[in-house]
């Protein structure tokens, strides 16, 4: 058997969709599981055990005209499917596995309903994206609901590469700092980093890895200057997300905002203090296998989630109202870090 897979665009949405995935696997484990995905998901998916190939579904530039969106769906019908669970709610997509000739196509019916033969209706209460993503398979199949954590998976030689860019750090242990996310009310200041990088200082002797793309290295940058005694090592820009996994994996605990890079930290196992402004962490929250800890702002009118325009963003702000301070102390009373020495703020 061949099974498709049409999975969402970005890297949480993935790890949400991941233990839909390995359901499916469950379901048919002697089944060849192909994702059809953004180039940006392909290190992600080919990662994951379940997971045989991803097509690369380029709706940008390579499959963006008719022509191109043609000739994909014509791949598609070469591949021979037998099915294929729609994970993404375009509509394109659907027409595209309809054209495609694939004999079950199964997804939320929506204004997909044509192009479907198993159109599972959209559950109505509010929950988790994971549970989300699984409802699809959970319906479709006829099985119980069960909550299941998402996991992130990384190559061998992506922990040699990630010991390597980390062999300077002093010790063996460290904390981890993601600053950046897709949308600026989404991102903990700059300065209350780098004082939480100096609080960790004083309270463990800790260093800090700073990560985050290449968009992220003018926020590291600034961290840097305004750090008055933590020891840092800034891989922003620096790592490959499986190098990213295996640097999180290491760590005690990863800080950090609703980002894509917070969830592979919580998908490796590791301690996540997630901080939480205009999204809703009850929705999107971290769900992998490590342990949680959400701190969240919500400015007084406002309700999560919250997607307004840059004209409609409160005064106050969003996450600026968690002090370093408050986080320290939350996390302390987690008891990540072990052997701590006195500490008083």
């Amino acid at each position: 058997m061949k099974i498709l897979i049409v999975t969402k665009n970005w890297l949480g949405d993935i790890l949400f969709q991941i233990p839909a995935i390995e359901t499916i696997h469950r379901q048919y484990p002697e089944a060849e599981i192909v994702c059809m995905s953004p180039n940006r998901c392909k290190e992600i998916l080919e990662a994951h055990p379940a997971v045989k190939r991803v097509l690369v579904f380029d709706e940008k530039k390579e499959h963006r005209s008719f022509f191109g969106r043609w000739a994909f769906a014509w791949r598609i019908r070469n591949e021979r499917f037998d099915r294929v669970y729609l994970f993404h709610d375009s509509r394109t997509r659907a027409a595209l596995v309809w054209l495609a000739g694939i004999p079950v196509r199964i997804g939320f019916a929506g204004n997909r309903r044509v192009f479907l033969t198993r159109a599972i209706k959209e559950p109505q209460r509010k929950m988790h994206q994971v549970d989300y993503f699984l409802c699809v398979v959970e319906e479709a199949e006829g099985l119980a609901h069960e909550t299941k954590p998402y996991h992130f998976y990384f190559s061998p030689q992506d922990a040699e590469s990630a010991k390597r860019k980390t062999k300077s750090l002093p010790g063996s242990s460290y904390v981890c700092f993601h600053l950046g996310a897709n949308w600026e009310p989404k991102r903990w200041p700059v300065t209350h980093f780098a004082k939480l990088a100096d609080l960790i200082h004083q309270r463990w002797g800790l260093p800090v890895i700073v990560t985050g793309g290449a968009q992220d290295v003018p926020l590291a940058e600034t961290l840097k200057r305004e750090i008055r005694q933590a020891q840092v090592m800034i891989l922003a820009g620096c790592t490959t997300l499986g190098e990213l996994g295996a640097i999180f994996k290491n760590s005690l605990f990863v800080v950090s905002g609703d980002s894509g890079p917070m969830h592979i930290a919580s998908g490796v196992g590791t301690s996540v203090a997630a901080l939480f402004g205009p999204t809703d962490p009850d929705g999107t929250g971290p769900r992998g296998t490590g342990k949680i800890l959400i701190l969240r702002f919500v400015p007084e009118g406002f309700q999560v989630p919250w997607y307004g325009e840059e004209k409609d963003f409160p005064k106050e702000g969003w996450l600026s109202h968690i002090q370093p301070e408050e986080v320290i102390r939350a996390i302390e009373k987690q008891h990540w870090v072990s052997s701590a020495v006195p500490y008083v703020l």
